[in-house]
């Protein structure tokens, strides 16, 4: 596993795993690993790599902070895309949340480090594309089911879209209870959440850790699920 910065000293090992993802059974050559370090005052580092260079010319580093309730205090990413469809070939940027402002410092294809701020909705939600990190943020969606909600989502592909967008949406995720589903051969009682045009079902266990998706497009199925997981008790 890739990282921006290595765990240092202090940290304390909370959980790690890794994603592997399916196409009609298929294995696909992109993975996400990702470990959990704790801090004292309980804030976590998510640490995670994305290589899916082979299978769709993309590669993400990540490394989140977040507090003791969840919520995200800070985020570094570096991306690189091979044929960068939506104009960014290289990022360099740390997103930071200080109350009711965003700031982002940000390197972009090569160019200088620039800067900019923007109003955050404190009441809102972040949601990262990234399947380490929504666990609790599927949680906290299920519960506005079918009730406004603002959202915040980094968009870190798109240079028109940079560095995110804020939108206030019906929430279409409900919770639809517990389910013993199997992975790698053993039981797992997990949560399951579904959005409200039942193409995509995630199953997120009692730490906030998604451990399977499922989703259709068109006439494909795409299933993801964690292996190597480990997690302190």
């Amino acid at each position: 596993m890739r990282y921006l910065h290595v765990v240092q000293a202090h940290e304390r090992f909370l959980a790690s795993g890794r994603y592997s993802f399916l196409k009609n059974g298929e294995t696909l050559q992109k993975r996400e690993s990702w470990t959990i370090h704790e801090l004292g005052d309980q804030s976590r580092f998510v640490r995670i790599d994305l290589d899916a260079w082979a299978e769709e010319g993309k590669s993400i580093l990540a490394e989140a902070l977040l507090g003791a309730d969840d919520q995200l205090m800070r985020i570094d990413i570096r991306y690189e895309s091979r044929d960068s469809p939506g104009g960014i070939k290289t990022l360099a940027a740390t997103y930071q949340i200080e109350e009711d402002t965003l700031q982002v410092g940000y390197a972009m294809n090569g160019g200088d480090r620039r800067y900019l701020e923007r109003e955050f909705a404190t009441d809102g939600l972040v949601d990262i594309p990234l399947l380490a990190l929504r666990g609790s943020v599927l949680g906290a969606l299920a519960r506005y089911f079918e009730s406004p909600v603002k959202v915040f989502v980094p968009m870190f592909e798109h240079a028109q879209l940079f560095p995110g967008v804020t939108r206030e949406i019906i929430s279409p995720v409900e919770s639809l209870g517990e389910e013993c589903i199997s992975l790698g051969g053993k039981a797992l009682r997990a949560r399951r959440y579904r959005y409200h045009d039942k193409a995509v079902s995630y199953w997120v266990d009692q730490n906030n850790i998604v451990v399977k998706r499922v989703n259709s497009y068109k006439r494909d199925e795409f299933i993801v699920s964690i292996r190597d997981y480990a997690h302190r008790n």
